[in-house]
């Protein structure tokens, strides 16, 4: 019987670990799942693992199949049997792994020096695009096997035919008609606390943009997992969003993203809804955090707000932005999002299948039934 380990964010249930996972139950419903769990988050319908336990390091070695959507911090011995599937966890806009010169961040070189020892191990990749895989390679430093099959946890995005939306929407209490600002930053590398933690430091406008939405209007806040205290607003109308388990449910629940570098952006564009970027600290981030792969402003896939003002003005009329920005945004998705059709799990699978990680199922050719 085939044992399959899965991890995700150091023991969460999410990403495209998840959405494999639940696919490989479908068709495989024989194969033994494990997931790597913190014991907090949403849990997986799975027995668990916890993370560096002795049980941790005995699965890591022995099982068929190890997914992850990121590096594995104290993978040190990879197992004779071991397929390792790495799904990474977004389409980057800022340079990552080998490409990152001057890391401003403590333990830069750490990091660097786990993650070559774990790509060492990987046997395949995923990519999103053919742009992505390019970076990839240069940024990991990994000449073996890049599948590029869009990124599975993107599926849902394409086939939720709305009982998702609205379920969430539903319990996050947002009404059937109210539209929902979705802001979801990512993080910067030398904004901390006295105590060491990231902060963010961008002041988002909540009250301003409230005010111009349509009433009744929602913003999810949505910061990135690495800050320690979530920036938001005393607003009855700002809903806290950063803890929610996973944010591919927050991009069908919102009728609109803002953003700024995070590869969230890249997701979000497969859903085909407005997407405005809010960058006030643009020339600082890519001038002494981090450089870009592209060239932000035409790059972008709709307008770019360089204050608060110009965001809520934005804001106001969606529609336009919507009209505006959408001959760059379909040059966007054409680039950055090929194969995010739905199918990106099963194309994983299959490809595990053809290469004799998983053995066909006796109804494989009955599958779509």
């Amino acid at each position: 019987m085939t044992d399959v380990l899965f991890e995700a964010w150091r023991g969460r249930y999410a990403d495209s670990p998840r959405a494999l996972s639940l696919e490989l139950a479908r068709r495989f419903p024989s194969v033994r799942q494990r997931w790597v769990h913190d014991g907090v988050a949403d849990r997986p319908p799975a027995p668990v693992v916890r993370r560096h336990s002795p049980a941790y390091f005995a699965r890591l070695l022995s099982s068929d199949l190890v997914v992850s959507n990121d590096i594995i911090s104290k993978h040190l011995v990879k197992g004779p049997g071991v397929t390792y599937v790495q799904t990474w966890h977004g389409t980057p806009l800022k340079v990552i792994g080998l490409d990152e010169r001057d890391s401003a961040y403590a333990g830069a070189q750490a990091h660097r020096e786990r993650m070559l020892r774990d790509v060492a191990k990987w046997d395949i990749l995923l990519s999103p695009s053919p742009t992505c895989t390019r970076i990839f390679r240069g940024a990991f430093g990994f000449d073996g096997e890049v599948l590029e099959t869009g990124y599975p946890r993107n599926d849902m995005l394409v086939d939720d035919d709305g009982t998702t939306r609205a379920r969430v929407r539903a319990s996050l209490g947002i009404p059937e008609d109210a539209t929902a600002v979705l802001y979801a930053p990512t993080w910067r590398d030398d904004a901390k606390n006295a105590d060491g933690q990231f902060v963010h430091p961008v002041d988002f406008p909540y009250a301003r943009a409230l005010d111009v939405l349509p009433p009744g209007s929602v913003v999810l806040n949505r910061l990135h997992k690495n800050v320690h205290a979530p920036a938001g607003s005393a607003h009855p109308r700002v809903l806290e969003v950063s803890a929610y388990p996973e944010i591919a449910e927050l991009f069908l629940a919102a009728d609109l993203l803002v953003s700024d570098y995070s590869s969230a952006i890249f997701d979000f564009a497969v859903t085909g809804k407005p997407i405005v970027l809010y960058s006030p600290d643009l020339d600082h981030y890519r001038g002494s955090l981090r450089p870009f792969y592209f060239d932000y402003e035409t790059w972008a896939p709709g307008p770019v707000a360089r204050t608060a003002a110009a965001l809520v003005a934005f804001l106001e009329e969606p529609a336009e932005v919507a009209r505006t920005s959408r001959d760059r945004y379909a040059t966007f998705v054409a680039t950055f999002c090929p194969h995010e059709d739905g199918r990106a799990s099963e194309r994983v699978i299959d490809a595990l299948v053809a290469r004799g990680v998983l053995s066909a199922p006796r109804d494989l050719s009955d599958r779509a039934s």
